[in-house]
């Protein structure tokens, strides 16, 4: 792994070592990334009273998609039927409970669905155990999610964030859930199990050992191992993969491929709360460092006789990261399966993604989960819909997408991602204290005017915007600051960037703020401050070249605040032109270089959206409202019941008798940020 030298192989290092999987650091520390110049001040709350807000639907687009049961991406067009409610099942469940929640009982989220669907169905409401607020179940399953990471212990983006939601939301409504991840750092809230095992990698017997945490009813399980925990000299921080953004460790085919053998053992033979999960359940891998499980599971079922009652499903949140490595000799050996398996995921195809690139035969970790699950998953319907379809969007994968009868499920945010909420609203530093759409406006007045006030940033009679997330392609990023460098002199829009990224756009960053110090303002990264930057700004940037589904959108649309997005993916799923957002008038080029129409593109929405709040104020307030109705619905509550219709539909067992029933207690999630 020395700067300079070609990676060894598997087979080279079981030679050199005795081990296909490598010890010790792998990445030098490095400093952190840059952190804002100003954090808001923690203001005092004040007794302000919240004015009531009155409802307003989503738009029938939205409930749509967040209501019924999901369909694969093939039937997509022919099968979203109207949903005639005013707002979607997890809220319609929530309002029905309403009379039996009171006092500190969670009035929102998963808990409340859960008594929700109790009245339905007659199972009475709120009751008493042990002085914990309970419900009736008549519904448990064993819902185990394989994933390369899970925040909070571990995020380098939206995957770490689907992993913490969407157990949670699951685990809330009377599941056995288990989250199984590799142990990066020393977690304080994980204890050693005392599990001793191993697996055979290369014919070499390779420790197994667990470490456990149970959070808001989820088994937190994380596999133990040095190629884990000793990688990095420090912390982690986002060095998951490799040891910066867009450089892998060389060893990471052989180190997910231990974590996914390591996996299986945990669901099998580790004892949590008294009993194993066990092969009735429902495993679902998340992305290419977990896709080898299905593959596994499959070689395992007609040997071993495990594995019988077992459904899986592959949920993909980037075809872009495939998992693509050289073929090597004896690889079927190193992962303990029939050469049949690693032939069935062998494709001519470019090791690094990209039409002019070097076809070579290499070994495509992602087909496997696609290949070998019972169903494909993805994190939004349009998603869907360009992995079977596009070939830009399924990166080769298209056909394997389609057979695998790819489904959309649009991800979610929390209830608790609220500026009404308090606790919310305290842990993020907002000066303005709890606000809805009745006072947003007022709200974002006195934020914005705060964040001017300590970022040395003069007022103008034009919006402020921000980007948050990556400074990379996928993120359209070099395309957005190219516009900028085109529009600002012009304008009297206020850019905030927040985010770390790639070395040479974070210079161009650093000398477009010096062009334009009081027009562009780059605040490095930030903590769960970045809401009230976020709550303070009028438009936030999302110009994607592709986004399976995107968060930063739907968190802002939850504070008012309306996202400027290209249409692709899920953006295109969760904002609708000129009602709470706008959309450029083309998707952004896939390629990898500065395209002047995607550029353009750009520069007429940024100018659009500045016109609008200079000429037409009312109607920006009206598009604000509408935001945060939208967003109301992008709940991991109405997610989760729609991966329960896919559970139902695969045949996953239900491991209470016909006809029993089982309780769970009402617990607020409090993780929010």
């Amino acid at each position: 792994m020395e700067e300079g030298r070609k990676p060894m192989s598997a087979a080279e290092r079981m030679s050199a070592t005795g081990s296909v999987v490598s010890r010790g650091v792998g990445a030098k520390a490095e400093a952190a990334a840059p952190k804002a110049k100003a954090k808001a001040a923690m203001a005092s709350m004040g007794s302000r009273p919240l004015p009531s807000a009155p409802f307003q639907a989503a738009p029938a687009s939205v409930l749509n998609i967040v209501s019924g049961k999901p369909v694969a991406a093939g039937a997509f067009a022919s099968a979203t039927s109207a949903y005639t409610s005013s707002m979607g099942p997890a809220r319609t469940y929530a309002k029905s409970a309403g009379g039996a929640l009171s006092g500190d009982m969670p009035k929102a989220g998963p808990p409340a669905v859960a008594v929700g669907r109790a009245l339905a169905e007659g199972r009475g409401g709120v009751y008493m155990v042990n002085g914990k607020p309970t419900t009736r179940i008549s519904k448990k399953y064993q819902l185990v999610f394989v994933t390369g990471e899970v925040a909070p212990f571990s995020k380098t983006g939206g995957l770490g964030e689907a992993m913490d939601g969407l157990p949670i939301a699951l685990a809330a409504l009377g599941h056995r859930c288990m989250v199984i991840s590799p142990r990066y750092d020393q977690y304080a809230e994980a204890w050693d199990t005392g599990y001793w095992s191993h697996v055979t990698m290369g014919g070499k017997q390779e420790p197994v050992h667990f470490f456990h945490s149970f959070k808001q009813k989820v088994d937190y399980v994380f596999v133990d191992h040095p190629t884990f925990l000793e990688r990095v000299n420090g912390l982690t921080g986002a060095k998951l993969y490799g040891p910066e953004w867009g450089k892998d460790f060389a060893d990471n085919q052989a180190r997910f491929a231990y974590f996914c053998k390591a996996a299986l053992k945990a669901i099998q033979e580790l004892p949590l709360g008294g009993a194993c999960y066990g092969g009735d359940c429902m495993v679902v891998c998340n992305d290419w460092h977990s896709a080898l499980v299905p593959m596994f599971i499959h070689a395992e079922k007609s040997t071993t006789g495990k594995w019988q009652n077992t459904k899986s499903a592959f949920l993909c949140h980037n075809a872009v990261f495939q998992g693509r490595f050289v073929r090597e000799e004896g690889l079927a050996e190193i992962f303990g399966v029939p050469q049949r398996y690693i032939d069935s995921i062998t494709f001519k195809m470019p090791l690094r993604i990209g039409k002019y690139n070097e076809k070579v035969s290499c070994v495509n970790t992602m087909a496997a989960g696609l290949k070998y699950s019972d169903r494909a998953l993805t994190v939004s319907p349009s998603y869907a819909v360009e992995c079977c379809r596009d070939p830009e969007k399924g990166v080769e994968l298209e056909k394997l997408f389609e057979l695998g009868k790819c489904t959309g499920i649009l991800n979610g945010v929390k209830e608790g991602v609220s500026p009404a909420d308090k606790n919310f609203v305290t842990k993020t530093m907002m000066t303005c204290g709890p606000f809805n759409a009745v006072n947003c406006d007022v709200a974002k007045t006195e934020l914005k005017a705060t964040y001017r006030a300590q970022n040395n940033l003069t007022a103008t009679t034009g919006p402020l915007m921000c980007f948050i997330g990556r400074l990379d392609a996928q993120k359209g990023y070099d395309l957005l600051l190219e516009s900028l460098v085109e529009i600002l002199e012009d304008s009297q829009m206020q850019i905030v960037i927040v985010g770390a990224g790639r070395a040479d756009l974070v210079a161009q960053t650093k000398a477009v703020e010096k062009k334009y110090p009081n027009k562009f303002f780059y605040a490095g990264w930030m903590g769960p401050e970045r809401y009230a930057l976020l709550a303070a700004c009028d438009f936030t940037l999302l110009p994607s070249r592709w986004e399976p589904c995107g968060l930063v959108q739907m968190e802002a649309m939850r504070l008012g605040t309306l996202p400027i997005v290209a249409p692709t993916g899920g953006l295109k799923d969760t904002v609708e032109d000129g009602v709470n957002g706008i959309w450029t008038d083309s998707e952004m080029s896939v390629e990898a270089v500065i395209d002047e129409e995607s550029v353009a593109s750009i520069s007429k929405a940024l100018k659009r959206a500045e016109k609008l709040f200079v000429g037409e104020p009312a109607k920006v307030v009206q598009m604000k409202r509408a935001a945060m109705a939208a967003a109301a619905e992008f709940t991991w509550s109405n997610a989760a019941l729609q991966y329960e219709a896919v559970f139902e539909e695969l045949g996953v067992k239900n491991t209470l008798p016909q006809g029993a029933t089982a309780e769970v207690t009402l617990e607020t999630d409090k993780q929010v940020c």
